[in-house]
């Protein structure tokens, strides 16, 4: 009677400890379900809500620096203008063809004024990074035509007019043009000084 005794009650706490064991395991399973949203703040539940900003970190509250605008277009004003008047137009008119007049001087002063223009667009970029709305929409389009001016400017200083390169640097600048009157810094052709690319 005793050892049946005995029996029955080991087996009432092997079940107790069963029932135990289940009660403390669900709790943890749900736990981190129950926890994930909470701990995920800015999370909108919008597809790549992660890392998306309406305000870029890199881009100002607000202006940073006095006519930054006017400065802007100026810049842009300037690249664009030199590289029509000293590289774009000399292209067209077939300029960098092999055995044209003076070829090797129309390549010279096309490289001055691509270095010319690739620094133009450096302040352009610092003059839009120093405005909250310039620096939203045109930073991309400023870094992507600045690296297609520095490779122009490294062949023309090789004596390498490239025409499929020319060709896409001034419908970069096309490009660029539209950007910067979208965000209403539009800006026209400048003419640079005579001695910005050697005369």
């Amino acid at each position: 009677m005793l050892r049946k005794s005995f029996i029955i009650i080991s087996i009432m706490l092997l079940a107790l400890s069963g029932c135990g064991g289940g009660t403390k395991s669900r709790p943890a399973v749900q736990a981190p379900a129950n926890g994930a949203p909470t701990g995920a703040p800015g999370v909108s539940g919008a597809p790549g809500a992660y890392g998306q900003t309406a305000t870029p970190a890199a881009c100002p509250a607000k202006a940073t620096r006095k006519f930054a605008k006017t400065r802007f277009i100026t810049n842009a004003g300037l690249a664009a203008g030199t590289f029509k008047r000293y590289i774009y137009t000399p292209y067209k008119n077939g300029a960098f063809k092999g055995g044209a007049p003076k070829r090797k001087r129309a390549i010279v002063k096309a490289a001055a004024a691509a270095v010319f223009a690739f620094d133009q667009l450096r302040r352009a970029k610092t003059n839009a990074q120093s405005d909250p709305t310039l620096c939203k929409v045109l930073i991309g389009p400023i870094d992507k035509l600045s690296a297609s001016m520095k490779d122009l400017a490294g062949k023309l200083k090789g004596g390498q007019a490239d025409p499929a390169e020319i060709g896409s640097v001034a419908g970069g600048i096309e490009g660029f043009r539209k950007d910067a009157g979208g965000a209403g810094a539009g800006f026209q052709d400048k003419a640079p000084p005579a001695s910005a690319v050697g005369g």
